[in-house]
């Protein structure tokens, strides 16, 4: 009886130590993929940054290339920051490239151009997806943070620790939805892309001679424009002013999306109202707000060929641009002169949409 009772003693004591090791390496578990998770989502948001002075950090300033070693090395040091188990992380590995968003099973290289842009269907992704992402392994093992994580079954029965691992990956991807204030309201037309964006490397076609239509141009640099009204300025070389989705043609309405931005959230696929005509008070109040240091702004782009003179209707918006802003004229000029850029993280932005310079901020994709 005696005997029996030991037996039934210790097989009690097996079943108590297996399931308290289960939570253990389950706790384990997750505080590793948090760290994963945050070191991932770390080196993500550096992707369309620059580098600090010191090297060990990016700034807010967005970078005119993907910054991929500062991405790396940020999220190399970001593992350092965590624990698991008590125990300090220290070493981890850390991968950059494109990832594809539509089942992707390893990252592209950085050299490769991304497939895009993505085609989204009833909200399912139907083609290639490839998005700048940063992948963080961490493995609790044998030489590794700490080694394996010893149980209780093997400390009463004999056996080995167990190792422990997790991965993340982070990406930053172009938007489909932009929060209220992102925008302002001046709506381009997606053939001016056609001629100063280059889809097939993602970034702004490069000045090959000294002037253009009367801009001055720094070869090898982007190309200067000057978007006005199309009552003005050629189909493709035009904009127009939008009050979004409020049908409004008052000016003092405009005044008030350029000081605070559109009013509520928007997304590729809503209707953003086109107002006629060109008004000048609009362009000197949008050079009061961002001029004379310029500014990178964010703008609606629309797909209407014939050009947006006279349209005085809806029309959906196609995805959302950077574009920075070196003058503005009112006046007989009536433009607004820059270029556009790329890199530039919507604060809140979210989903998927056309890459036209912007990013949504770093977020997780596994």
């Amino acid at each position: 009886m005696l005997i029996v009772s030991a037996l039934w003693l210790i097989v009690l004591l097996g079943f108590a130590a297996l399931a308290f090791d289960i939570g253990h390496l389950l706790l384990v578990r997750n505080e590793m993929q948090n760290a994963a998770d945050a070191a991932a989502l770390a080196g993500a948001n550096c992707l369309s940054k620059t580098t600090a002075t010191s090297g060990a950090d990016c700034t807010s300033t967005h970078s005119p290339t993907l910054n991929w070693s500062m991405a790396s090395t940020k999220a190399s040091m970001s593992i350092g920051q965590n624990k698991s188990d008590s125990v300090s992380l220290s070493t981890g590995t850390v991968q950059t490239g494109y990832w594809d968003l539509n089942g992707g099973t390893a990252l592209k290289a950085t050299t490769l151009s991304p497939v895009g842009p993505c085609t989204v269907t009833a909200g399912v992704m139907t083609s290639a997806c490839d998005k700048p992402a940063v992948m963080v392994s961490i493995s609790r093992a044998s030489g590794s943070n700490g080694g394996s994580v010893g149980t209780l079954i093997a400390t009463m029965f004999g056996g080995s620790a167990i190792p422990v691992a997790a991965s993340a990956i982070a990406v930053i991807s172009s938007p489909g939805s932009v929060l209220p204030g992102a925008l302002i309201p001046q709506a381009i037309n997606k053939c001016m892309f056609d001629l100063y964006w280059d889809s097939s490397t993602n970034s702004p076609k490069l000045a090959t001679t000294a002037i253009l239509n009367g801009v001055p141009q720094v070869i090898g640099q982007p190309w200067k424009i000057r978007i006005g009204s199309s009552y003005h300025y050629p189909v493709c070389d035009s904009g127009q002013w939008t009050s979004f989705q409020i049908t409004n043609n008052s000016a003092s309405y405009i005044k008030g999306l350029i000081d605070n931005g559109n009013p509520t959230p928007l997304n590729i696929g809503d209707d953003t109202y086109i107002q006629p005509g060109t008004k000048t008070s609009l362009y000197n109040e949008l050079s009061n707000e961002y001029l004379p240091a310029g500014a990178d702004v964010s703008m609606p782009v629309v797909d209407y060929p014939a050009g947006l003179d006279g349209v005085k209707s809806t029309l959906p918006i196609i995805a959302f641009a950077g574009f920075h802003i070196d003058d503005i004229q009112g006046g007989s000029g009536k433009y607004i002169e820059g270029y556009f850029i790329k890199g530039k993280t919507s604060g809140g932005s979210s989903g998927i949409g056309p890459y036209y310079g912007i990013y949504t901020p770093a977020r997780l994709a596994k």
